[in-house]
């Protein structure tokens, strides 16, 4: 765990790249899958990576890919990316869309997650993955917008602590 932990510092500080904004960029997935998935090439050390993009600044819908592919051909470990998307419009990447990163119940079975988000506002559906990943201690990579997330701007919301501008107390139980 701890030469995955590394691997993948090494390649957030080569991929803190700023591209020019262009809203008007949109990727699509093949029809039948909400996610991209790249299963470990050589030396597999059957350890699961699950990246999660959406933002509408940094591309990370560009760069998540690309680390998954080094994961995977370089070092051994299953990917799964996963990506904003607008649900009318399903299987295309949309990272202006704040209120839906489809699949993130793949974190159940992750070792790890790569967390590459901004202003984010999931409903709780979605939220309950990321809330059960990070209660149970598994380790996170956040990059760069990861220090603001989350949006929600209604503190009465489920995962409202989560929100960039949250300043109410904190309550994290004891193991």
């Amino acid at each position: 765990m701890k030469s995955l932990l590394y691997s993948l510092i090494i390649l957030c500080v080569g991929c803190n790249i700023h591209l020019p904004k262009d809203s008007s960029i949109t990727y699509s997935l093949t029809e039948s899958k909400l996610w991209s998935t790249y299963p470990a090439e050589k030396d597999r050390k059957n350890k699961h990576v699950v990246l999660v993009s959406g933002d509408e600044e940094y591309r990370s819908e560009e760069v998540l890919p690309e680390m998954a592919r080094i994961l995977s051909s370089h070092h051994g470990y299953d990917c799964t990316v996963l990506y904003a998307q607008d649900p009318s419009k399903s299987g295309i990447v949309d990272p202006n869309y704040s209120y839906n990163i489809p699949g993130l119940s793949h974190l159940e079975h992750a070792d790890i997650m790569v967390l590459f988000t901004r202003f984010r506002s999931l409903p709780d559906s979605q939220m309950v993955y990321i809330d059960n990943f990070l209660k149970e201690g598994n380790p996170v990579v956040a990059i760069r917008t990861a220090t603001h997330a989350f949006n929600y701007s209604d503190t009465t919301h489920s995962y409202a602590h989560y929100g960039w501008n949250y300043s109410g107390k904190w309550s994290i139980p004891l193991m």
